[in-house]
Formats: structure tokens, sequence, C-alpha cells
């Protein structure tokens, strides 16, 4: 109520009003004074009614936190769950002191540990009897951390060890088991061995979720699993990321102890896939998402071997930024029908015309979704050639850099044009004025689909080219890019796109007062998001472009250096409304001219 009267005025206006959580926090980058424990005591006497209260403390040292909590649960009884955030704890004895007060309602805890206990070793006290997030991280020794898990054994249901130097394999205590723990997050513990994971494993039955971060072992401990029944019958995800040591045999190992794993990521490992080969899975897979990114060592064949394992169920590849060239495919028998759709390639240097192609033979059948931006061997002439089944794909995107020119972006539309909903292709050199026949085909095609047409940065497009395109498909566009293109904006009178509703034009130098004039009068009425940054059109052409675009929502003017006060003005009031974006950085006005201007009324 003290930091200002629009908040206090806020906070009166709420006093009957039930809030389901409050959040006290001290925030990180505050100018303000840290929070401290008479803030709480404040808070406590001043709010009538808390019963759940999530607590950020940025240092916890030697301050009276135990009576503040005390006196909070003397004022609420009604409190009964807590959730406590301290990110640097530099007194651990304080905290041993704190934590049995609030034991019964502590639902989540966080903590960071900046200075190792030289007391107390374990913490002193019962057990967490509704704790269910612990999230442990810095100078925690091996002792403390097993004697939380123990004491939090029977309720917790998510645990996040992160940056520990101190933690060794046997963390989490003796015959320690945990009945409903369902997450666990291990990231940048290196001193934490194969065997301590094999542990925590075989004592969370229900784990559903296993996420190892930047981790130190190669997998060959998960060997000990099979030796149990079923012991991760209920993991469905499975994160492996920035673990240079683990090995193909290690990861077949743990995977096939998990019958009910759907999401698989290996983002940053050296699996090469290529032992897969030899995997037989002891159930059916159920695998959907494969995430293999950054996968330095995975080549073509491994990624087969791995596809054949996981079957018919996968449903997402992403393998951006590794080193297949995918020509391998075209050798490739799967006995089953790939039912993929949505595939990543991103950044895959390798990859060239003929291997995008054959990936695409293989797994395109129920594919809706294609990355390949980067790709920059990528042609798309190699797709002229007939396909085995009827294309579905709605979304492609061909970004920087590729080496699409007229022949290959002739063969993308002409191929992808009836089912896309989304097409990107970006610095794609092509004029599109080999298109013709596009249009006149479209007498015998069912209508088109295309929302989102990118063109950014094809040099190259002229209107005469842009016209053919918009003949074919400008019925269906809601949005359209083509910034940096080379269109004046004239060819747009002769064109129709009736649900346009998104054009960007940015840094387009050729556009004209005559062009855009011609394409408000055939999409103003429509357009709700228009950007016109760093052109050179004029504030007279501007000036009654809220009348002409009655639904317009955002107008980017940036760097449009022809517009003066005056001019800015004129759009604002022909305009007429107060709920227009008008975004107007770099222009030719100082700010004193800004700060001077006379109100707009509303």
């Amino acid at each position: 109520r003290e930091t200002s009267k629009t908040l206090r005025d806020r906070v009166e206006r709420a006093e009957n009003r039930l809030f389901k959580r409050w959040t006290f926090f001290d925030a990180e980058k505050s100018i303000n004074k840290l929070l401290e424990p008479e803030d709480l005591c404040r808070f406590s006497a001043d709010v009538k009614t808390v019963k759940d209260l999530q607590l950020y403390v940025r240092t916890f040292q030697e301050s009276p936190w135990l009576p503040s909590i005390q006196q909070l649960r003397r004022n609420h009884p009604e409190l009964k769950h807590l959730r406590l955030r301290i990110h640097e704890v530099t007194n651990m004895e304080a905290l041993i002191d704190l934590v049995p007060a609030v034991a019964d309602i502590l639902k989540e805890l966080t903590l960071v540990v900046v200075q190792p206990s030289a007391g107390k070793g374990q913490f002193e006290l019962g057990s967490f009897p509704v704790l269910e997030t612990l999230h442990c991280g810095g100078e925690l020794s091996t002792v403390q951390t097993a004697s939380m898990l123990t004491h939090a054994r029977n309720t917790l249901k998510c645990l996040r060890l992160h940056q520990l130097q101190s933690i060794r394999e046997n963390f989490i205590g003796q015959d320690c088991s945990f009945p409903v723990l369902e997450e666990v997050e291990i990231s940048q513990c290196l001193s934490i061995t194969g065997a301590g994971v094999v542990a925590l494993l075989l004592a969370a039955a229900r784990l559903k979720k296993l996420t190892l971060s930047y981790f130190n072992i190669s997998g060959k401990e998960f060997k000990e699993l099979e030796r149990h029944a079923a012991p991760l019958r209920c993991l469905e995800v499975l994160q492996f990321n920035h673990g240079r040591r683990l090995k193909d045999l290690g990861l077949m190992l743990l995977i096939r102890c998990c019958p009910r794993l759907r999401v698989l990521n290996l983002s940053e490992t050296f699996i090469t896939g290529e032992l897969f080969s030899q995997l037989r899975l002891p159930h059916v897979s159920q695998l959907e998402e494969l995430h293999l990114k950054k996968c330095e060592k995975l080549t073509d064949t491994g990624l087969v071997e791995m596809i054949k394992v996981f079957g018919a169920s996968l449903k997402r590849i992403d393998v951006s930024q590794t080193n297949i060239n995918g020509e391998s495919f075209a050798g490739a028998d799967f006995d089953f029908v790939p039912k993929v759709e949505y595939l990543d390639v991103t950044a895959c240097r390798a990859v060239t015309d003929k291997g995008l192609f054959s990936i695409y033979t293989k797994l395109g059948h129920e594919l809706r979704i294609l990355k390949a931006c980067w790709v920059t061997r990528f042609s798309g002439d190699s797709f002229a050639q007939d396909l085995p089944f009827a294309v579905k794909l709605e979304t492609l995107e061909l970004g920087p850099f590729s080496s699409v020119k007229e022949h290959g972006a002739k063969t993308i539309f002409a191929k992808f044009g009836g089912s896309l909903k989304e097409l990107r292709m970006n610095m794609a050199i092509f004029t599109g004025r080999t298109f013709a026949d596009l249009a006149v085909a479209r007498r015998q095609q069912p209508p088109p689909v295309l929302e989102l047409l990118d063109l950014t940065v094809c040099f190259e497009i002229a209107d005469d080219g842009l016209k053919l395109i918009l003949d074919k498909y400008g019925s269906s566009l809601k949005s359209l890019k083509l910034g940096q293109t080379g269109i004046t904006g004239e060819s747009f009178q002769d064109v129709e796109l009736p649900r346009l509703e998104e054009l960007e034009l940015a840094f387009c130098s050729k556009l004209t007062n005559a062009g855009l004039q011609a394409i408000l009068n055939k999409v103003g009425k429509g357009l709700k998001k228009l950007n016109l940054r760093d052109t050179q059109v004029s504030e007279k052409m501007l000036a009654g472009i809220g009348e002409q675009c009655s639904a317009l929502k955002e107008l980017d003017l940036s760097n449009c250096k022809r517009i003066s006060l005056n001019g800015l003005k004129k759009i604002l009031y022909s305009f007429g409304r107060s709920d227009v974006l008008i975004i107007m950085a770099d222009t030719a006005m100082s700010e004193e001219e800004y700060m001077n201007m006379d109100p707009i009324p509303s």
C-alpha cells in the first residue's frame, strides 16, 4: 500500500477477493532493499486471508526469519501451502532451525547453498509431510542431500539437483524409496556417477520424466536395471542433454527398460545410432518424439536404424545441426508406413538436394511440417520427380542461404502448393516470371489453402513475378511478407486478396506512392498489420490511411525519413481511434518534437 497510489487502489478494490496464491518476492534486479523478515510481518498483518504463499528470499543469513514465520502462522491458521525459494543460503544452521516450523505446510523448497555447513551435518528434523517439490544446488553435501530426500520420500513428486559440487553416488540414502516421485532433473552434477543414477531409478518406481544435463556417465551401469522386473515401467520422457560420454550401448540398455517411453531427447550427445541395429525391444515401441539436435556423431545409417527400432509410432524427428546428408535413405527399407508429422533438418549443412528428397520419400507419407532452413545444398530440383504418396505437407520452411533458384522454386510451388498453409522461402533467388503455367493450372485444381507466404529478402522478386504467384494463391492468403524485395506495389491492382490481414513491405526500396495506393485500394479494408519500415513513402500518401485501413491495429513507420511531425499528426487524426499501435522508431523527428506535440483528441 505504501508503494504507490495506483497499487494501493488496486489492493483496496481487491480487499474482499480471495486469491488462489500470494507471491511475495524480492526481484533479482530490484532497486529496492532486500526482502526482510519485517516485510513479511507487515504482509501478515495487512492481508486478511492467506491460504497459499510463495516466498522468494534472495539471501538467507543470520536474520530473524523464524519469528516472522511463526507470526505469519499465528495470524493465518488457514495457511495450507508454503512454497519457499532461497537463492543463497549462507547460514545452514539457521535454515535447519526454521524448517521444522513450516514442515507441515511446506509444499515446495528451493535452496542454493553457497556456504557449506560447519556445524550440523544433517537436517535434524522429522519428515516433510506435504513436500512435493525439492530443488537443491550449490554446496549441499551428500549426507545433507540424502537426509532431505529421506525425510521427504513419501510425498516428493519432483526433484531437481543443479550444480551440486560435492554429491556422490549414495546421495539418496540407504534403502530409500520414493513411491510418488514422478519427475527428476539432474543438471551439471558432474560428480554423480552412473551407479548413483541407477540407484535413484530403482528407488523411483513411478518415475515419468528423467532429465540429465551436462553429465559425465557412459551408460554402461544401466545393465544393472535389467536384473529387476520392469524398473522403469512408468517412464515417458527421457532427456539426456550435453552428455559427451554417453554411448549407444549404454543408451540401448536403458531404453530396453522403458516400455512406455514417448519422448527421447539426446541433444548434444555423441550418439551415432549405428548400434541400434542390434537392439531388440522386449515390448512394442510407443516412442512419438526423437530429438537428436547437435548430435555431431549421428550418421545416416544410425538414424535409419533408430527409426527402424522405434517403428510406426514416431511422429516428431529433430535432427537439426547434425552432419547427416540424407542420401542413405534412398536404400532404406522400412517394414511399416512411417507416421512422422514433424521433421526438422535445420542447419544440416551436409544435406544435399537428393538427400532431402530421399528423406521425404521415405518419411513424408503423413508429414505436415518440414523445417529445412540453412540447408545450403538444397535447391529443390530433385522434387520434380514423382512421389509414391499424396502430399500432405502444411508448413514448409526453406529459410536463408539455401540454393533454391528459379526451377527449384517453381518445383516447390507446383509440388506442395496444393496442401501448404505456410511457406517460408527467405533469401531464395528467383523471379517468379516462369510461374505462368501455375496460374493456368489453377482451374484444374482445388482452391489453394496457403495462408502465410514469406518471401523476405527474395531480391529478384518484382511486380510481374509476384502477380503470377498471387494469381494462384492470393485468394487464401492472410499474411504476406515481402520485405526487401524488388516490388513497386503496382501489381496489386490486378490481383484478389480478399482475406489478407498482415502485409510486410519493410525495406522495399522500390515501393512507390502509386504502388502503396494500389495496395491500400485493394486490401486496405481488411488489413490489421502493415509494416512500411525503412521505405520511401510520403506523408501525403499516408495522410488518409486510417480511413482506408479501418481495421488496422499496428502500423510500423520506423525509419521512414519522409514523415514529419505534421505528417504524423495527420496520420493519427485519420484513424479517429486510440486502439492503433504506431511504431515510429528512428524517424526524422526529434525527441523534443514528440514531447511537445499537441494531444490527439480521443
